[in-house]
C-alpha cells in the first residue's frame, strides 16, 4: 500500500519541481531577452524589411494606391517579406548551439531540469517572434501613416481583406486594430517557424542556417496542401471557418502545436547530447 502511495506521490512531486524550475528558467530567459539588443534589432529588421519588399512601389507616389493599409497587405504578400521570419527568430532561435558551446546547457540543467529549460527556451522564442511581427508591424504602419491615409475607399475597395477575418472590423473602420490582427497571424507563423529553426540548431550548430531556415521551411510549407490550404492559410485575407474566433483558436492550436513538437525534438536532441 504504502509502495503504491509513493508511486503516485513521486510524480505530483516531480511535475511541481518541473513547473518551479520552468518558471526559474522563464523568469531568467525573459530579463536575458529585455537586456539584449537582438529584440529590438529584430523590430528594426522587420520594418526595414516591410519597406523593402514594397520594391518600385516604395518610390511610387503615394505608395501602394496611396494607403496605409493596401500598403502593409502588398508588402506582407512580396517575397522579400520572408526575410522578416528570419528577423524573428534573430533574438533568441540560435540560444541552443550558443549555451552548448559555453557549457551553459549542463550547468542549467544540473541546477534544474532539461524538460523545464526546453519549455521555458521554446516559450521565449515563440513570445518574442509574435511579439517582434506585430512591434515591427505597427510601427512599419505609423511610419506610413505619416505619408498617407489609413484607407482611401475610393481607389481601393479592399474586397479580399473584407471577406477574409476580421473583415467586419475593417468594415466597422478599426484599421489598426485589423492590421494588428493581420500581425498577429503573421506572428503565429513567426513563431512556428522560430521554433523549427531552433530544432534544427540543435542537430546543426550554424547560425545563419538557424536564420535562413525560417524563409527555407515556409517556401517548403507553401507547397504543403491539406485541403487545399497551405501556410497562406494564416494570413489574415484567407478564412477557413465562418467565425473569426474560431479560425483565429484553430490556426493557433496549429502554431503551438508544431512549437510543442518542436519543443520534444530539442528536448530528445539535448537529451543524446549530454
Amino acid at each position: 500500500l504504502f509502495r503504491s502511495l509513493s508511486y503516485q506521490i513521486l510524480p505530483e512531486k516531480e511535475s511541481v519541481i518541473i513547473l518551479q524550475c520552468f518558471i526559474n528558467y522563464l523568469r531568467t530567459d525573459f530579463r536575458r531577452l529585455g537586456k539584449s539588443y537582438r529584440w529590438l534589432a529584430g523590430i528594426v529588421g522587420v520594418v526595414a524589411i516591410l519597406f523593402f519588399s514594397l520594391e518600385s512601389v516604395l518610390f511610387q507616389k503615394g505608395l501602394e494606391n496611396g494607403n496605409v493599409l493596401s500598403t502593409y497587405v502588398y508588402s506582407t504578400n512580396m517575397t522579400g517579406f520572408l526575410i522578416a521570419y528570419s528577423f524573428c527568430a534573430f533574438p533568441f532561435a540560435g540560444v541552443y548551439p550558443e549555451e552548448q558551446e559555453h557549457k551553459y546547457i549542463r550547468y542549467n540543467v544540473i541546477r534544474g531540469s532539461l524538460k523545464s529549460y526546453v519549455l521555458s527556451k521554446t516559450t521565449v522564442i515563440y513570445i518574442s517572434s509574435l511579439s517582434i511581427m506585430i512591434l515591427g508591424s505597427v510601427l512599419f504602419l505609423f511610419l506610413c501613416r505619416t505619408y498617407v491615409p489609413w484607407t482611401d475607399w475610393s481607389i481601393d475597395s479592399y474586397g479580399i481583406e473584407l471577406n477574409g477575418c476580421y473583415g467586419s472590423i475593417l468594415e466597422e473602420g478599426h484599421v489598426i486594430l485589423y492590421c494588428t490582427l493581420y500581425a498577429l497571424n503573421l506572428g503565429l507563423i513567426a513563431g512556428a517557424l522560430s521554433n523549427m529553426a531552433a530544432l534544427c540548431s540543435v542537430f546543426i550548430s550554424n547560425t545563419v542556417l538557424v536564420l535562413v531556415f525560417p524563409v527555407l521551411a515556409f517556401r517548403v510549407l507553401v507547397s504543403v496542401n491539406i485541403a487545399d490550404y497551405n501556410i497562406y492559410a494564416f494570413y489574415a485575407y484567407t478564412k477557413i471557418f465562418a467565425s473569426d474566433g474560431v479560425n483565429l483558436l484553430f490556426l493557433t492550436v496549429i502554431s503551438v502545436g508544431i512549437s510543442a513538437l518542436s519543443a520534444a525534438g530539442c528536448y530528445w536532441g539535448l537529451k543524446k547530447k549530454m
